[in-house]
């Protein structure tokens, strides 16, 4: 492996990039994270390729003048950059302590761009129940199709947390599931509650006890991969001609958070149930369902409940009467 002055002289990219993905793996990062900073960094250097720069070339005032206008020229989404942003500071960030670098490129004062809320695809009531009336629970498929559809729907969580979902992790007397492959191998509980509870109860009596853990499970007793469980939403969205929105297994995450903010839950204790690593991401659903929550409000406002009552009137009507 290069030292200091060796990177210095020939900008041994490939050996830099091998050290930082060696020491994601000893950091027991997952799979997909590693590809994604691998990824990120083929970028950098593609770009730094056509500026004819090397590393040890960049400041943060090259950083900002040149590489980051050319990043943003080539059109990436704003949330893209960010991530890559992130990956490039943590590439510095261990260049400089294992001294292969002087300095970090990329200073304290290159923020990540500000985002714009995008639009967050939910089911409507109406869809919700046409989806969940279209399977036939007196089959084992249809049953477990239903109760896997009450689970994302009372819970919030991913597609992989749910197929990754172990009999062990379904601890009915706590009311909650435990998810232990959440994003960044990151563990915790979530809720679940009476009706959903019981009808996996159900479920689980009908799946039996059978030589492996795995939650869902088809008719061959083998485990219900993802890629299944994602044909499945997509066929019943179909069956029930739901138009205009996306249809995923995020579509009901997304309608989970919609529906316990407009029932009254905060964003603190929805940030633990969907395992945001940032409370930024969770207030940006509060951002997307802002007229929503507006009506809300309008429609239980203890003002306007007891203005009846108590006849309080704005000062305008009281004045045209």
């Amino acid at each position: 492996m290069p030292n200091k002055e060796s990177f210095k002289q020939n900008s041994d990219w490939d050996d830099a990039v091998q050290l930082f993905l060696q020491d994601c793996k000893v950091r027991n990062l997952s799979r997909e994270s590693i590809r994604r900073y691998r990824k990120g960094l083929e970028k950098l250097q593609q770009h730094l390729d056509a500026l004819e720069l090397q590393l040890r070339d960049l400041s943060p005032a090259v950083f900002k003048k040149q590489v980051l206008p050319s990043l943003l020229d080539e059109g990436l989404a704003s949330r893209t950059l960010n991530c890559n942003l992130h990956i490039y500071k943590s590439f510095a960030q261990l260049l400089c302590e294992e001294g292969w670098i002087d300095d970090e490129p990329f200073g304290a004062d290159i923020k990540p761009l500000k985002l714009q809320p995008s639009s967050a695809h939910t089911f409507t009531d109406e869809h919700l129940y046409q989806l969940l009336a279209l399977p036939d629970r007196t089959t084992f498929t249809g049953l477990r199709n239903y109760v896997m559809m009450l689970t994302l729907l009372d819970t919030g969580i991913r597609l992989r947390e749910l197929a990754k979902l172990q009999v062990t992790d379904v601890l009915l007397d706590e009311g909650s599931l435990r998810v232990n492959h959440g994003k960044g191998r990151k563990s915790r509980l979530v809720p679940i509650e009476r009706i959903a509870a019981g009808e996996l109860k159900h479920y689980l009596l009908e799946r039996g006890i059978l030589n492996h853990n795995a939650l869902w499970v088809n008719l061959d007793n083998q485990p219900f991969l993802p890629g299944g469980i994602r044909t499945m939403i997509a066929r019943y969205c179909q069956s029930a001609e739901i138009k205009g929105i996306q249809c995923s297994c995020h579509t009901f995450r997304h309608t989970f958070a919609k529906k316990y903010l407009l029932n009254g839950g905060d964003v603190f204790t929805l940030k633990s149930i969907m395992g945001h690593a940032h409370i930024e991401t969770t207030e940006m659903y509060v951002e997307l369902f802002v007229n929503d929550l507006k009506a809300q409000h309008e429609k239980f406002s203890p003002i306007e409940h007891l203005a009846e009552a108590l006849h309080l009137l704005p000062e305008s009507e009281v004045n045209c009467i």
